[in-house]
Formats: structure tokens, C-alpha cells, sequence
């Protein structure tokens, strides 16, 4: 037997073990480790050479770093290099000249996209914080106004006496009244940046009258800017307060922090509670008349919501002790810094309170928050557990949760997959780019969470078909079929495990990578199919094994193997 075949049998053996693990995990998942360190990118001012010459920068940089380093992984600094400008430069330019700074802040956005280029090649998932102090300020708005890409990168961006400020009451930048403001709303990405303008700050223009009332004063004091000492410069409490707002967006650990909580309003009055890894109690004054609470963590999910951007919804489980019962709540917490956006409403129920199904929560592509929830019907006992299926929607109103609908759920007729085919885009009812729940619902059947990699996990159905695994992203939308041993399934070509090498090259003709390796990866034509492929695993030139889906999934091997 050849070495490779023999690496094939074991990988399909760690496959079957890891499918038999998939029915004893707990359904809690832990929330997704950060794998790569957030990356501070400051830019530099008037004046200086780079941003290790700025005082501002350097100061933020350091709270940032003592903020982050305790509770993450210790954020790394990257150097900005882009070209230095004097004082007089700036009003020379920005007054006289048609072009005024543009040369120089777009130098200075293409050396924050080349530094964030190369920091997501070494780890695709790293995010990214800036800095910006006067003309870096400058450069932090027209990359975040323009790189629609890489922003989604950025969690949080701290900006000093920006040229480009633009409140009116309160003042304008200089740029802005030379006519070179950036023309839209201030700050850009609101959500996530914060401005800071000292005043009198001639740059940025707090404190000065509007317009060009105060302009002959305000450049005179331009001129003359020199720090220490000047409000253009920005230090102490400026600074700390600004390494600590880019340190608040870094992502909370939902597994491992303090909530607050009412059990699903058995207290009028939230209490903290403190989770480590999932679990805790809650003890003292203000949970009634109990010894204590014992809270789990049933489900942690992430989503974007209109208005609210990415948020994080935890369902918890809180059990009063001595009590023989237990209570469900659902609160939703902004991803970036864990705070608390609202909760949905408890139940108004004559009844039993009715249980959440935790696999089942979710943010649907639109923003509204989804769950499947089992009420009890008149003749239900609580030994029983309640018997009536509804889908719940709620919907974020601009303050609060509120819910839109209840349906009740006929059960789903269970779809046998092992008669279905494969395609780049799934296996029969099941679609790439379900969720795990959307795919239960579509086949009728369960397909309990397992264990699995940093960015994937190999589940089974239950019930089978044996040797059909169906790979899930951590984010718990389905990226890949796989088809081994024993599996008869085929693909709609009729490609199946046992098929020759010559009739794959024959039935994918033209569309075939790679024709004399150990692995043929068929890649469709079309714009329709772009970035799905099914990679075949060849043994003795017949198909051993397929996996079929998205492209950055389908290496034929377990979820976790190197």
C-alpha cells in the first residue's frame, strides 16, 4: 500500500472519530479565539518625520498598548512612512495652491493600505486600529472615506486636531475653509472614529468663530504653532482618552466578561454577573429570594443590524438556586467594545415561560434577530417540556428590540440526502452560505455542532448519510460538501467515489486543474460560479474521495489538520 493511500485511510479515520465526537459536544460554543494581534497604525503630523517623531501618536500608542496587552493578544505597531510637511507648507499650499496637500495625503493613504496589505498576508483575520494626529488626521478621513475594501479592517480610528474638521457651531478646519474639505458628513465612519479639537486649535478650529470671520487670526496662530504648549499639540489627558477609546473597540471575549442580568425579569434591576468560560454565578443582594443564580452561555452569535452595525447576540441560561426552574434571556451587545445595545422582550405568556432553541439564534442577512422558540400548550407538563414551535422575529425599531412575528413551525419533511447530488453550490436543499440552522430547516434533520478547526468544523447529519460530512465556517454558514467512505453519493455530473481518472477528465473536460496529480480540482466556468470549486482526491487513478463549495474550503482534509 502506497504512503499516500495510507495517509488517506488515516484521514478518513480521524474523520469518522471526529464525526463520532459530533452527538456528545456541549451545544454552548465557546466564542472564536482571536488568532491575529490588532495592528496600531498612527500617522504623523505637521512637523514631524514619521509617526514615531509624534508625541500624540506615541502617547496613544502607549495607553492603546496598556489597555489591550491585559485582556488580548499584546497589539503590534506598524511605521507609516509618508512625507513630511512643515507648517508653512501647509498654509502655503492649502491657501495658494489648486491641488493644496492632495499629493501628500494620498502618499500617506497608499502607505496605510501597502502596511495593512502586508500585515493581512501574514494573517488573513487581523484588524486594525488608527491614529491621526493634524496632517495624519487628514489621511485617516480620505482613506476611510475611500478604501471601501480594506475599511471594514478598521475597528476604531482616533483622530487630533484633524484639518478636516467640520462642525458647525463649534468650528471648521482649515481645510475645509480653504476649500479643501472632503465634502460629506464629519467625522467619516462615524460609528467608529472620534475626534478630538482642543480649544483654539487653529488647525481643526474650535473656538474660533465660523467661516472666514476669525481666518487672518487663525492662520497667524497657525504659523506660530509649536509644541509643548500650543493647542495644536495634544498630550495627557487628550491622549489617554484616545488610546483608551481604540482599546474599548478592540472585541470583548463574550465567554469571559461581566453582564448584567434580571433572569428574564424574575429582578426588576439587572446585577452583574461575571462569565468565565460560559459560566457563573450570581450572588448577594438583588437576585430575590435565591442563594444564588447559575448563568451558562447558550449561544453566542454575530451579525450586522441597520443603524447598529456588527453586534453580538448571547443567550444565557440562568437557573435560581433552590428553584425548580429556569429562565432564558437574549441580550445584544455591539462586537467591537461588548456594550449593550437592548434585549428582546420577555414572553407574555399565561404558561410556563417557553424555552429559546440555541443553535437556532441568529441575525438574518436583512438585521433582524431570528430563533425558533417552543411554547407550552394548555396541556403540556413542565416534565414534558413544551410542545408548540414558533419562529420569532425581532427588529431593531432604533432603540430597542421589538417583536415582528411569531409563526408557528410545521415540522419540516426530513429530506434523504444520500438520493441527492452534489453541485458547487451545495446538495440538494442545502445551500452554500446557509447558516446551520437555515440547513436544518431545509433537510428536516439535526446536524449536531462538533468539534473542529480555527476556521472550520466537519459536521454529520444525524441520522446519517454515513460519509457525508457538511463543513461549516466558525461563523456557522455552510461552505463545503464532502463526500468519503463510504459514501455512494454522487456528483450532478454523476462523478462519484470509485469513478475512473479518465472520466472525471472526460466529463469536466476544459474545466479540469491539475490532471496528473494526486488531486483533480474541477473549476467551473462561468461569473456565476466564481470561487467554487470540487476538488477529487485520487487513489490508483479512481476518485477516493470529493469536496465541493467554496474554494477557500475545500482542501481535502479535516477541519484543524495542517
Amino acid at each position: 500500500m502506497t504512503r499516500s493511500v495510507c495517509l488517506r485511510i488515516a484521514l478518513a479515520a480521524v474523520m469518522a472519530v471526529l464525526a463520532g465526537l459530533a452527538v456528545s459536544v456541549p451545544s454552548t460554543p465557546a466564542a472564536a479565539a482571536t488568532t491575529c494581534p490588532v495592528h496600531f497604525l498612527g500617522l504623523h503630523g505637521l512637523n514631524e518625520r514619521s509617526d514615531l517623531h509624534s508625541p500624540s501618536v506615541n502617547a496613544t500608542w502607549k495607553t492603546f498598548e496598556s489597555e489591550v496587552g491585559a485582556k488580548a493578544a499584546r497589539p503590534r505597531r506598524d511605521i507609516i512612512h509618508f512625507p513630511l510637511v512643515t507648517t508653512q507648507e501647509f498654509l502655503a499650499r492649502t491657501s495658494w495652491s489648486r491641488n493644496g496637500l492632495e499629493p501628500d495625503v494620498n502618499a500617506g493613504v497608499r502607505a496605510v493600505q501597502r502596511t495593512m496589505d502586508r500585515a493581512i498576508s501574514r494573517c488573513s483575520t487581523t484588524k486594525f486600529v488608527l491614529t491621526g494626529y493634524s496632517l495624519g488626521a487628514w489621511v485617516v478621513d480620505k482613506f476611510l472615506l475611500t478604501d471601501s475594501r480594506r475599511r471594514p479592517q478598521v475597528l476604531a480610528a482616533q483622530l487630533y486636531g484633524d484639518p478636516q474638521w467640520n462642525d458647525p457651531g463649534k468650528g471648521q478646519g482649515l481645510a475645509v475653509i480653504l476649500g479643501h474639505g472632503l465634502r460629506t458628513s464629519y467625522p467619516p465612519s462615524a460609528d467608529r472614529v472620534q475626534s478630538l479639537c482642543n480649544h483654539r486649535d487653529p488647525v481643526c478650529g474650535t473656538g474660533y468663530r465660523d467661516g472666514t470671520l476669525d481666518l487672518g487670526r487663525r492662520l497667524a496662530d497657525a504659523a506660530t504653532v509649536k509644541c509643548p504648549g500650543s493647542p495644536h499639540c495634544y498630550s495627557g489627558r487628550a491622549t489617554t482618552q484616545g488610546g483608551q477609546f481604540l482599546a474599548s473597540r478592540v472585541n470583548a471575549d463574550f465567554n469571559n466578561r461581566t453582564y448584567r442580568l434580571t433572569c428574564d425579569d424574575v429582578v426588576d434591576t439587572a446585577v452583574p454577573v461575571t462569565v468565565r468560560n460560559g459560566q457563573g454565578t450570581a450572588r448577594g443582594r438583588g437576585i430575590g429570594d435565591y442563594d444564588s443564580w447559575q448563568v451558562q452561555i447558550q449561544r453566542i452569535t454575530r451579525g450586522t443590524v441597520p443603524r447598529l452595525g456588527d453586534v453580538t447576540a448571547v443567550l444565557f441560561f440562568c437557573s435560581p438556586q433552590p428553584s425548580n426552574f429556569a429562565r432564558q434571556e437574549l441580550r445584544v451587545y455591539r462586537t467591537a467594545d461588548g456594550r449593550e445595545v437592548g434585549r428582546t422582550p420577555t414572553f407574555q405568556v399565561d404558561e410556563l415561560p417557553p424555552q429559546y432553541q440555541p443553535d437556532t439564534v441568529r441575525f438574518s442577512r436583512g438585521g433582524r434577530l431570528l430563533a425558533d422558540v417552543k411554547f407550552y400548550a394548555p396541556g403540556d407538563s413542565h416534565a414534558d417540556g413544551p410542545s408548540i414551535l414558533r419562529h420569532v422575529t425581532w427588529r431593531w425599531d432604533g432603540s430597542q428590540f421589538v417583536q415582528q412575528s411569531a409563526t408557528d413551525a410545521q415540522p419540516p419533511r426530513r429530506i434523504d440526502l444520500s438520493t441527492q447530488r452534489v453541485t458547487v453550490n451545495g446538495i440538494g436543499p442545502l445551500q452554500i452560505g446557509m447558516t446551520r440552522s437555515e440547513a436544518e430547516q431545509a433537510i428536516g434533520a439535526r446536524i449536531p455542532d462538533g468539534p473542529g478547526g480555527p476556521n472550520c468544523k466537519d459536521l454529520t447529519v444525524e441520522g446519517g448519510p454515513d460519509g457525508l460530512l457538511l463543513r461549516f465556517s466558525n461563523d456557522d454558514r455552510l461552505v463545503a460538501t464532502y463526500v468519503l467512505a463510504p459514501s455512494p453519493i454522487a456528483t450532478a455530473s454523476g462523478i462519484h467515489r470509485g469513478s475512473t481518472r479518465e472520466e472525471v477528465l472526460e466529463t469536466y473536460a476544459g474545466e479540469i486543474e491539475g490532471p496528473n496529480t494526486d488531486e483533480l480540482v474541477f473549476t467551473p466556468h462561468g461569473a456565476q460560479f466564481a470561487g467554487k470549486v470540487i476538488t477529487f482526491t485520487m487513489d490508483d487513478d479512481t476518485v477516493y474521495s470529493y469536496i465541493a463549495g467554496d474554494e477557500t474550503y475545500t482542501q481535502p482534509l479535516p477541519c484543524g489538520s495542517d
